[in-house]
């Protein structure tokens, strides 16, 4: 990891990505993006690990959002082929982790913020954070697919008041909605994560895995998550084993 703007680290089966640019709010840079980036490939490639959580070091904020500093001179071209281009790969690339992935909210989580909470599976909050999209008052728009992802949970009605009022809602409203899957005090909101963890560690990896994928069909449509799942249930398959010695022992296969 490049200086100490994101700590990473994995312990029992758990993987926690820290946001630690605490003296910007957490204000996301590309290279910050390309240091989550590298932790979500070391998550996915490490068996050992069942659950990723998303969390801050910042007693204020999650994350404030993208680094307007960094994009706010880019040229309108570069605005849309590097700067949302690459982040939405790599928030694409936790969104569609097999792994459970949990955003903890132990503070306000706005813009860019939110649209990296809103890729996680399960998001939990201290009662005092607060969530939503003010890019409407600098002259932007969520550009990391904030729309789309708030519309499959909240509906159009809901996604147009957050994004045209620019105005952000409270951890409670943010439950009653359906963003938030809980609120609790903040001095109870690490123990309440850790036991959430605690269970998912005990859950069938291969259930999570399918899981989340039959989710990600429903969402999306798309239909290479219908191939990819077929394809997971014919490799599990006596079939599939007896295929694959088959061909290596240059044989036809017996299939029963």
């Amino acid at each position: 990891m490049s200086d100490t703007d994101i700590l990473y680290e994995a312990e029992g089966g758990i993987a926690t990505i820290t946001l630690n640019r605490v003296a910007r709010h957490n204000a996301l840079t590309l290279e910050m993006l390309d240091d989550i980036e590298r932790a979500v490939a070391d998550v996915e490639r490490n068996d050992e690990i069942r659950v990723l959580k998303i969390e801050t070091a910042s007693p204020r904020f999650f994350c404030s959002g993208a680094d307007i500093n960094e994009w706010g001179d880019i040229d309108p071209q570069k605005m849309g082929t590097r700067f949302i281009r690459e982040g939405n790969r790599v928030f694409r690339r936790i969104a569609e982790l097999d792994k459970p992935t949990i955003a903890v909210l132990s503070a306000s989580a706005l813009g860019g913020g939110f649209e990296l909470a809103l890729t996680c599976d399960l998001r939990y909050a201290s009662t005092q954070a607060r969530v939503g999209f003010p890019e409407a008052s600098v002259g932007a728009i969520p550009g990391w697919m904030g729309c789309s992802r708030l519309s499959e949970l909240v509906g159009a009605t809901r996604t147009r008041e957050l994004i045209l009022l620019g105005e952000p809602i409270s951890a409670e409203t943010a439950v009653a909605w359906g963003v938030i899957n809980e609120a609790v005090e903040a001095d109870q909101l690490h123990s309440r994560v850790d036991a959430v963890c605690e269970t998912l560690i005990k859950r069938s990896r291969t259930a999570l895995s399918v899981g989340k994928r039959l989710v990600r069909m429903m969402e999306t449509g798309q239909h290479e998550y219908a191939h990819e799942l077929a394809a997971s249930v014919c490799k599990a398959s006596p079939d599939a084993i007896e295929g694959v010695a088959a061909f290596r022992e240059k044989r036809h296969a017996s299939f029963r």
